[in-house]
């Protein structure tokens, strides 16, 4: 699943009905017809950021951790640095995603794969994050 259409599902999923802000990626022209309003919604949301280099990249499969991230911004959950999560590859889970998991963990949206691993690394499937959508729209309740 790319981050674009993990984006679409996300904002379809709250049923935003704003038009959003101006897209300011450097890689706007690669984000297709079809999802720009979900980003532009999300980046008005706060949700979305880009990279540090200025893309959104659009095309890009999306990780575990960056799904983790922009749930757990729209759910709007603390993110902090310093907290630690069960499971197993805790060590492995970038800081700026941490708080993020742990918050998720905690509320029950997201859970661990395999021996209990986050595993931050792996691309998100669409299975997966209908799933993960479903838990957040639930703790919205």
């Amino acid at each position: 699943m790319t981050r674009a259409e993990f984006v679409v599902m996300l904002m379809n999923a709250l049923k935003m009905q704003e038009a959003g802000s101006e897209l300011i990626f450097t890689d706007k022209a690669e984000i297709g017809a079809w999802a720009q309003k979900a980003v532009s919604q999300a980046l008005q949301l706060g949700i979305i950021k880009g990279y540090e280099d200025g893309t959104f990249g659009s095309n890009r499969n999306i990780t575990r951790a960056e799904m983790a991230m922009m749930i757990a911004k729209t759910l709007k959950l603390p993110n902090e640095e310093n907290a630690i999560t069960s499971f197993t590859d805790d060590k492995e889970i970038p800081v700026w995603a941490k708080g993020a998991v742990a918050a998720l963990k905690d509320n029950g949206i997201i859970q661990g794969t395999g021996t209990n691993q986050f595993n931050l690394r792996a691309e998100t499937t669409r299975a997966e994050a209908a799933t993960i959508l479903l838990n957040m729209l639930d703790d919205l309740k």
